[in-house]
């Protein structure tokens, strides 16, 4: 056996050595165990091999590895040392409880006997215990790039990272590239791994079984698993093209309309064979509705093979192949695809300090991670004639937008920490910035002359820009966020937008004065809008605040730009809304509003869906807009969040996790202003709908279809903003309740304001459960997969009733 042993046969060992182990104990204790697996699912030893002794067990373990280098070269996962004890869910009998709840929609009953070192008898008891129904059919999508991050935060505070790996069937390599590199999935899961004991399963005792008849007790009858459409079951809607569809007419403001696919994976979808991530339905739904560019995430040191020292991928070519079928395919529809170059990405410091040439291209450190310095020409040299192979290569790629100063660690200057690197600390952050941006846009334009690239000053310094943009190659396009800086002013609280705000009409003065030196420069223009939903409101794929979307199209149509970016990563659904923001023109607000509403819901109802349009755009406008609370408040989940009774002592995460951290999400509004806000916010969407049930003669066939998803959106949309503010209600009495000593009035206030916010969020969790089953759609954004399940709504369900009889033993 050869003396260098990788992480995934360290992880294979481990997961081996972990199971043997498991079943030498359940032998012990009289349990039957006919599965010894590791996290691939390969019987390694035949059931004799349970009565093998430890000492046995340990030399078998030894065979695994040959030297001491084994514990080293096991690939580190971020924040694995962590010591922050995770969550107790009290309202569970006990962790394994929780587990086997949590996972029994979307994990197989024999993988998690596998992952407690159980059998699925024992499995299936816990769960019948707590009223759980007889496991249907798990999706495949759970264990995929589709859907492991739903899995995967459902399980961040219930199994250390080995037991992750085993559920999720991934090697160290893999979760660790994910957590990295999946659109900040860590720092969505908090930047730390909460402190996990490995979970067992062990007999439940008469208390636990007490608890758990109680919460088959809160559920029953609530009718969550009965008459659900299967999540993910709206990609059916878009895998094949149509023949009646007929291709649109490009009547467009704008020359490029850029947007992300609604269900794209936004980690690694050119591996697919099959490309599931880019079917031809949604390419000409898209098309349809006016979009001629997709663009898709990139880490590019994953499309070129290891050159010189430099970073590559074993499967790089495979990459490019998939991107060639994928530029070929979208063609048909005449759509380009774009890649999103954030780079030159960072590495693990011990990519650097291990070898001596390497070294000299390591700059600004943060945490384990190190920059490459851009300072350095040979690290310049890489990015330009990767990016140009990958250009050569693939022949009529789009082009790319690059993100210079992002939440990525990227060159030194990309935090603006430059400074620390004996390098760039003699160098401007305007400079470094345009060196970068000039050897991305050499690189791509050597490949293909034809290439657009888009340059994004997206966190860059404002005092810079006109520096940079006036020094930027010429055939650039400067794209800047349409709404970035717009004042406001919302429940008398005054602040400025950042971005993902549909709430606020741009454009904002950033990027008008952006644009204005972009043309002055003569590069051309786009505006980076978000045109179906933001994360003000991300579990429906297109608010229905239509006239705010026709507002901020006729004010775009005022500004000379070139081309939109019409969605992050969330927002590429094929809506009303995408159609409508692309053809308006300056004067015809009104008549494209008309004629929507005629085209999608009949001349008959036409005027009621304005109406409903009006209504929810309207009350949108008191949104309490802060990125703070985009970020970390509970919209995203909605009912879905539990309740607390103790402070969990875990702060809200990146549209992640909200926990209870009601200063988070209410960000730079008091408690009750913020609250006001979401309660006028939700009224008009409450009041649209109104209008919508109130419509006498409903229309029939696709008019009807139409009427019907429109109303859950709205229902949807106004739910979740209610309960957002019942949390917080909530949550700050229960802080005041639990900061006094004594039970003095305000102490009796605060039970009262807790009892009421519970009884009214067990009612938004009933009316939002059968929304939620009819329309898969709901709850689901690309790259955080499914923000909950139904089963999640039950579960929040059962956090709020144990809430209540906590009150009533104050």
């Amino acid at each position: 056996m050869s003396k260098s042993v990788t992480g995934a046969s360290a992880a294979l060992a481990l997961a081996v050595f972990s199971t043997l182990i498991t079943s030498v104990t359940d032998v012990a204790s009289g349990e039957e165990n006919n599965k010894l697996t590791s996290g691939s699912g390969v019987n390694y030893l035949s059931k004799r091999s349970i009565s093998m002794k430890p000492n046995i067990l340990i030399y078998i373990f030894i065979l695994f590895i040959t030297d001491a280098t084994l514990v080293a070269q096991v690939t580190p996962l971020p924040g694995e040392e962590g010591t922050k004890p995770a969550i107790i869910y009290d309202y569970f009998p006990s962790r394994m409880h929780a587990f086997i709840w949590r996972n029994w929609t979307v994990v197989s009953k024999d993988k998690l006997a596998e992952v407690l070192g159980t059998n699925t008898k024992n499995v299936d008891q816990v769960a019948r215990s707590m009223g759980l129904p007889k496991q249907g059919k798990i999706l495949q999508e759970w264990a995929s790039s589709r859907g492991y991050i739903t899995v995967l935060r459902r399980n961040w505070h219930l199994l250390p990272y080995e037991q992750i790996l085993h559920l999720l069937s991934l090697s160290r390599e893999e979760l660790a590239f994910k957590l990295i590199e999946d659109d900040f999935l860590f720092t969505k899961l908090g930047s730390i791994k909460p402190h996990c004991e490995p979970l067992r399963y062990t007999k439940p005792t008469k208390e636990m079984e007490v608890k758990a008849a109680k919460i088959a007790l809160y559920t029953k009858g609530m009718d969550a698993f009965n008459k659900e459409i299967p999540r993910f079951a709206f990609i059916n809607d878009f895998q094949e093209p149509e023949s009646t569809i007929v291709p649109s007419q490009d009547e467009s403001n704008f020359d490029l309309r850029l947007i992300y696919s609604y269900f794209a994976d936004f980690g690694d979808p050119l591996l697919d064979p099959d490309l599931k991530s880019y079917p031809e339905g949604m390419l000409q739904k898209l098309s349809q509705e006016g979009v001629n560019g997709i663009w898709l995430h990139s880490v590019l040191r994953m499309l070129v093979l290891e050159s010189d020292g430099f970073p590559g991928d074993e499967k790089a070519l495979q990459r490019i192949e998939g991107l060639n079928r994928l530029v070929k395919r979208a063609a048909k529809y005449g759509i380009k695809i774009y890649l999103y170059v954030n780079e030159p990405r960072s590495m693990h410091h011990d990519f650097f300090s291990s070898n001596p040439d390497r070294n000299e291209w390591g700059g600004v450190r943060e945490g384990d991670l190190q920059a490459f310095c851009t300072s350095n020409p040979e690290v310049l040299k890489w990015l330009s004639s990767s990016l140009e192979q990958v250009f050569k290569q693939v022949v009529g790629l789009g082009g790319v937008f690059t993100i210079t100063a992002s939440e990525n660690l990227t060159s030194c200057a990309s935090h603006g920490n430059h400074s620390q690197c004996s390098r760039c600390g003699k160098r401007s952050f305007g400079d470094i910035i345009t060196e970068i941006n000039t050897a991305i846009y050499e690189g791509v334009t050597r490949g293909d002359p034809d290439a657009k690239v888009l340059v994004w000053d997206w966190g860059w310094i404002d005092a810079e820009a006109e520096h940079i943009i006036n020094n930027l190659p010429k055939n650039c396009w400067l794209m800047s966020v349409s709404e970035w800086s717009m004042p406001i002013e919302r429940g008398g609280i005054e602040s400025h937008v950042g971005e993902y705000s549909i709430s606020s009409v741009g454009p904002g003065p950033r990027a008008i004065r952006h644009w204005r030196m972009a043309k002055n420069a003569g590069l051309k223009t786009v505006a980076k809008v978000q045109v179906n939903s933001t994360w003000e409101i991300a579990a429906v794929p297109a608010i229905p605040a239509l006239d705010l979307i026709a507002s901020h199209a006729e004010n775009l149509s005022n500004q000379d730009i070139n081309g939109v970016m019409l969605s992050w990563s969330l927002g590429g659904y094929p809506s009303e809304n995408l159609k409508l923001f692309q053809s308006l023109k300056q004067g015809e607000k009104e008549e494209a509003l008309k004629k929507l509403a005629e085209e999608t819901y009949g001349k008959e109802i036409a005027g009621d869906v304005r109406k409903s349009w009006q209504l929810c755009s309207e009350s949108f406008k008191e949104y309490p807009y802060h990125i703070g609370t985009l970020y970390k408040g509970p919209q995203q989940t909605g009912p879905a969040n539990p309740f607390f009774i103790k402070p969990s002592g875990y702060s809200a995460t990146m549209v992640g996790i909200p926990y209870d951290d009601v200063n988070a999400w209410r960000s730079i509004y008091p408690v009750q202003v913020w609250v006001s806000q979401l309660d006028k916010c939700s009224r008009g969407f409450f009041d649209g709908v109104a209008v919508l049930k109130n419509i006498e003669k409903k229309p029939k066939g696709a008019f009807l279809e139409n009427l019907e998803s429109l109303q859950t959106r709205m229902e949807v949309v106004e739910i979740h903003l209610r309960s957002a503010a019942e949390q917080a209600r909530f949550t700050d009495a229960r802080n005041r309740f639990l900061a006094s000593n004594t039970m003095d009035e305000e102490k009796k206030l605060c039970i009262a304001e807790m009892r009421k916010a519970a009884y009214q969020e067990l009612e938004l969790i009933q009316s939002l459960l059968p929304l939620v089953k009819k329309d898969p759609t709901i709850g689901f954004e690309s790259s955080n997969h499914y923000f909950y399940l139904p089963i999640d709504l039950l579960e929040a369900h059962i956090s709020v009733q144990y809430t209540v009889e906590w009150l009533n033993t104050l």
